[in-house]
């Protein structure tokens, strides 16, 4: 358990270094080398970046994360990290998105060991929990100085699931299997993002997805409840404005 945790401690460190890394030298160039007149002479003036925030258009991202189970998962499972592409429209404060991303959670022991309401034991292994993420987001984006910006919004859609657990006692043996399973996700956001250039920013965004319970019904079996996806996640965004 301390393995596990120490590597997501330096994943998220190494993350978080290249990020302030990336910004502090992007900012340091903008201010930098104000230019020269065709004497030779170095230029007075602003040294500002002339990059903004866009009020108007498309955007193209890519995104890396680190996301960490709750619910039930939370006892089987650990986190992992999430990959994701992004296409996002700007339309004055709103900004609407949509997503495919994916995660890939591990076991956090080889076998696990239960008891039943009768008191007897059994066994259970967990493959890994594998989710490939499809969803629509809104938010609503305040932009301060020109080039930062924040949001604070909400994404809606499914997310596919696929696992499997393998039982064994000693009076039952059995593997139940999961494939392209669809459970509800509910999330709220908040991010910032800063311009590097006129075309392309980075970004951070957290959000929190709600575990909010599904209903399906047919005429055969009556109505069904299911739970949604439940997890926290941060993300780092690398975005193009087209």
């Amino acid at each position: 358990m301390l393995s596990h945790s120490l590597t997501r401690t330096h994943i998220c460190a190494v993350l978080l270094t290249l990020f302030f890394v990336t910004l502090i030298s992007f900012n340091a160039n903008a201010q930098r080398s104000p230019g020269m007149n065709a004497d030779g002479d170095v230029l007075g003036g602003s040294t500002r970046s002339s990059s903004a925030i866009r009020s108007d258009g498309w955007q193209a991202a890519i995104n890396i994360g680190y996301e960490s189970p709750l619910g039930e998962l939370k006892d089987i499972y650990n986190g992992s990290p999430t990959y994701g592409i992004n296409v996002l429209r700007k339309k004055d404060h709103l900004l609407f998105s949509g997503t495919i991303d994916y995660r890939n959670y591990k076991p956090k022991y080889a076998d696990f060991s239960y008891i039943d309401e009768d008191g007897y034991y059994y066994s259970s292994k967990y493959s890994r929990y594998r989710g490939i993420g499809l969803y629509l987001g809104v938010a609503y984006e305040i932009s301060f100085d020109g080039q930062f910006s924040f949001y604070g919004g909400l994404n809606g859609g499914f997310i596919l699931t696929s696992y499997k657990s393998t039982i064994n006692s000693d009076f039952y043996s059995g593997t139940y299997e999961v494939s392209n399973y669809r459970t509800n996700y509910v999330a709220p956001k908040l991010g910032f993002t800063y311009m590097l250039t006129n075309n392309v920013s980075i970004g951070l965004e957290a959000k929190y997805s709600l575990g909010v319970t599904g209903a399906t019904y047919n005429t055969r079996d009556g109505g069904t409840t299911e739970k949604g996806f439940n997890s926290y996640a941060g993300n780092m965004f690398l975005t193009y404005c087209f």
